[in-house]
C-alpha cells in the first residue's frame, strides 16, 4: 500500500511538472495495485491525453465519469461528461453517443442551477449549434459561457466563450466584431494565463479562424506557435493537428510535394481517434494531389474525406472541371453554393472555383455576380488572399468577355497580391490569365515573359497539367532548346524562423539573406530567374559555377549563424528557353532534388556533380515526385 502511495504522489508531482508520460505511467502502475481516487483516475487519463496515446484517453475519461459519479461528485461527473459529449460528437463523429453524454451532463446538473460546469455545457452546445449553421443559437451560448466563465473566476472558460463568439461573429459576416474578440482570446493563450488544455484549444481555433479569413500567413505564424508550445509543454497528441494547417499553408506557398507528405503524416497519426480533424488532412492531400495533376488521386483522397466527413468542396467540382466535365462542375459548385448551413466564409472558399467554372460553361453573367460578390468579401475580410481572388477573378471574367484591355489592370493587381503573400502557384495562373490578355491586346512580348514565368513555375511544383496548358499557349516556336545548370534554394522552416525571431529582426535577417544569396549567384555567373519571399531559382551555364556558389551560399550562412539553415538543390539538363525565363523536365528535376535537401545541405544529381569535380558522398537512388525513373543523387562535402 505505501508503495501505491509512494506512486500516487510521484505521479502528481510529474503531472505538476509536465511530464504527462511519466505521470501516466506511474498512476497506470498504481491502478493495477490499488484502485485509484476519482481524481486520480481523471488525471490518469488526462496524462494518457497529452501522450501519443490519445485513442486511451476515452475510456479513461468513461471510467473516472463513473467513479466521480460513485463518489457522489456530480458536478465534476457533469464536466467529465462534456468533455466526453465533444469527444464522442465534435472529433470522433459519433454523434448519437456525443448527445447521450451531452443529455447525461445537463441532468446531473439540473438540480445545481448555479454550478460553474454550466458554463462548458453551453460552450459545446454553441459548438453544436455552430456546426449546424445555428448562429445565434451558437452566439446566445458563446455568451453564456464567457458569463458563468466571469461570475465563477474561471478564466479559461470566460476565454473560450469570448473565443467561441468571436467565431460565430466571422462566420455571420461581422469580421471586425469577431477578430476583435478572437484577439483578445488570443492575448491569453500567448500570456499564459490558461491551463495547457484550453491553451492549445485557444491556439487551434485561432490557426482555424485565420484559415477560414484565408490569412494564411497569419494561420502559418500561430501554427508554428502552436508547435512550439506543444513541444514545450511535452504534448505529443495534439502536433497532427497543427500538421494539418502546416499543409495548407505550403500548399498556398506552392510547396506541394512537402504539402501532401505533411497532410498524409497528419492523417496517419489522427484517423485512430479525430476522424474529423483527419478528414481535413484528406482533403488537403485531393487539392495538393488536384494542383500536380494527379486527377485520379485526387479523387480518391476527396472521396475519402467526404466518406470522413470533410465536405470535399470546392475541390471535387474543379476535379470535374480539369476532367473537360463543366456541366457537372456547374452542377456541383451550384449544390455547394446552395447549402445553406454555410457561413459567409465558406462562402468565400466557394467562389474563386465558382468563377473558373462559370466561365468555362460561358455563363459569363453568374460568373460576374460571383466576382463582384467575392470583391465585397475581400474587402470585409481585409485578408491579401481573398482580395487577390478577388482581383483574378474579375480580370477572368473580363478576359472572358473579350474586354482585354480592361482585364489587364486586375490581373496585374492580383498578380501583386499574390506574390507578396508568396503563393506561387496562385501567382502562375494569374500570369498565365495575364498573359493571354496581353496576347489578346497586341503585345507579344509581355504574353511571352508572362507565359514562361508561369511555365518555369508549374515545372518547378510538378503542376504537370498547367504545365502543359502554359506549353500549349506559348507555342513551340516560342522557346529554344537550352543546357543549363538549374539551382534551386529555400530557408529551411522559415515560419517558424519568423515567429522565433519576429517581425523586426526576421526582415532584416531576410535582407541580409537576399543579399548574400545574389551576390554569391552574381559573382559566379549565375541569372538569377525567380526570387520567392524565402528562395531563389538560378540558372548557370556550366555547374562548377553552380557548385560553387551553392558553396559560397553555405558557408556564409553557417558563419553567420542567424538562420537554421539554407537547403540547395541543383541540377544540369535541357529546358526550353523563353523570356529569360526556363520550364521542362530539367527545371522539375531540379526543384525536387532540392526538397531533398536538410539545413545546410547542398544535393545534385549525380551527373551534375561529377562534371563538376565536386566532393561528395556516395550516391544514392532517389525516386523523385512526377518522374518515373530514380534519379542517382549525392550530397555536396563543403564545409
Amino acid at each position: 500500500m505505501a508503495q501505491t502511495v509512494d506512486r500516487v504522489e510521484a505521479a502528481r508531482a510529474a503531472f505538476a511538472e509536465r511530464d504527462w508520460r511519466r505521470a501516466y505511467e506511474l498512476l497506470r502502475e498504481a491502478e493495477e495495485a490499488s484502485p485509484l481516487d476519482p481524481d486520480d483516475f481523471e488525471l490518469m487519463a488526462r496524462a494518457a491525453l497529452w501522450t501519443e496515446n490519445p485513442v486511451a484517453s476515452i475510456p479513461l475519461y468513461e471510467r473516472a465519469y463513473a467513479r466521480q459519479l460513485e463518489a457522489g461528485n456530480t458536478r465534476r461527473a457533469a464536466f467529465i461528461a462534456v468533455d466526453l459529449a465533444h469527444d464522442y460528437g465534435s472529433v470522433k463523429l459519433q454523434r448519437a453517443i456525443g448527445n447521450g453524454w451531452l443529455n447525461r451532463a445537463a441532468r446531473l446538473l439540473a438540480e445545481d442551477p448555479d454550478a460553474p460546469e454550466h458554463g462548458y455545457l453551453a460552450l459545446e452546445r454553441s459548438l453544436i449549434a455552430l456546426n449546424r449553421g445555428d448562429y445565434d443559437e451558437a452566439l446566445e451560448q458563446g455568451r453564456l459561457a464567457e458569463e458563468i466563465g466571469a461570475r465563477h473566476g474561471d478564466k479559461a472558460l470566460q476565454v473560450r466563450g469570448m473565443q467561441r463568439q468571436g467565431m460565430v461573429l466571422i462566420e455571420r459576416g461581422e469580421i471586425d466584431e469577431g477578430r476583435a474578440l478572437l484577439d483578445e482570446a488570443s492575448v491569453a493563450a500567448t500570456n499564459g494565463e490558461l491551463d495547457p488544455y484550453s491553451t492549445v484549444v485557444v491556439y487551434c481555433n485561432t490557426i482555424g479562424a485565420c484559415r477560414e479569413l484565408a490569412a494564411f500567413d497569419q494561420a502559418g505564424q500561430w501554427t508554428e506557435r502552436a508547435s512550439a508550445y506543444c513541444d514545450e509543454q511535452g504534448i505529443t497528441s495534439f502536433p497532427g493537428m497543427c500538421r494539418v494547417n502546416r499543409a495548407e499553408v505550403m500548399r498556398f506557398t506552392g510547396k506541394l510535394t512537402e504539402a501532401e507528405e505533411t497532410a498524409e503524416q497528419a492523417w496517419e497519426e489522427l484517423a485512430p481517434w479525430a476522424p474529423r480533424i483527419a478528414a481535413a488532412a484528406l482533403y488537403e492531400i485531393g487539392e495538393v494531389r488536384l494542383r500536380l495533376g494527379d486527377l485520379a488521386k485526387a479523387e480518391e483522397a476527396f472521396a475519402r474525406a467526404d466518406d470522413a466527413g470533410r465536405d470535399p468542396e470546392p475541390g471535387r467540382s474543379l476535379l470535374l472541371l480539369a476532367r473537360g466535365r463543366v456541366p457537372a462542375a456547374v452542377a456541383s459548385i451550384r449544390r455547394a453554393l446552395a447549402d445553406p448551413a454555410q457561413g459567409v466564409t465558406a462562402r468565400a472558399r466557394l467562389l474563386p472555383a465558382a468563377i473558373e467554372i462559370l466561365v468555362a460553361a460561358n455563363d459569363l453573367d453568374k460568373a460576374r455576380a460571383a466576382a463582384e460578390e467575392l470583391r465585397e468579401l475581400g474587402a470585409r475580410f481585409a485578408a491579401p488572399a481573398l482580395e487577390a481572388a478577388a482581383e483574378q477573378g474579375d480580370g477572368m471574367v473580363r478576359l472572358a468577355a473579350g474586354d482585354a484591355e480592361q482585364a489587364v489592370a486586375p490581373l496585374r493587381r492580383a498578380l501583386r497580391l499574390w506574390q507578396e503573400t508568396n503563393a506561387a502557384y496562385d501567382a502562375a495562373r494569374t500570369r498565365l490569365l495575364l498573359g493571354q490578355a496581353y496576347r489578346q491586346t497586341g503585345d507579344e512580348d509581355g504574353a511571352t515573359h508572362e507565359l514562361g514565368a508561369a511555365a518555369a513555375v508549374f515545372d518547378r511544383l510538378g503542376a504537370r497539367l498547367d504545365a502543359e496548358r502554359a506549353a500549349h499557349l506559348l507555342g513551340r516556336e516560342a522557346g529554344t532548346r537550352v543546357t543549363k545548370t538549374f539551382l534551386f534554394t529555400d530557408i529551411v522552416d522559415s515560419t517558424k524562423e519568423l515567429e522565433r525571431l519576429g517581425d523586426e529582426r526576421w526582415a532584416k535577417v531576410l535582407r541580409w539573406h537576399d543579399e548574400t544569396l545574389k551576390l554569391a549567384f552574381t559573382t559566379n555567373d549565375g541569372q538569377i530567374v525567380e526570387h520567392t519571399g524565402d528562395g531563389f531559382f538560378v540558372a548557370f551555364d556550366d555547374p562548377r559555377g553552380a557548385i560553387d556558389a551553392a558553396v559560397a551560399v553555405q558557408r556564409a550562412v553557417d558563419g553567420d549563424g542567424r538562420l537554421a539553415g539554407v537547403r540547395i538543390g541543383l541540377h544540369a539538363d535541357e529546358a526550353t528557353s523563353v523570356a529569360s525565363n526556363y520550364h521542362g523536365r530539367g527545371v522539375h528535376t531540379a526543384a525536387r532534388i532540392a526538397g531533398l535537401a536538410g539545413p545546410g545541405e547542398i544535393v545534385a544529381s549525380r551527373a551534375t556533380a561529377d562534371a563538376a569535380r565536386a566532393p561528395a558522398s556516395e550516391p544514392r537512388l532517389a525516386q523523385l515526385k512526377g518522374l518515373d525513373e530514380p534519379v542517382e543523387v549525392v550530397t555536396v562535402a563543403w564545409r
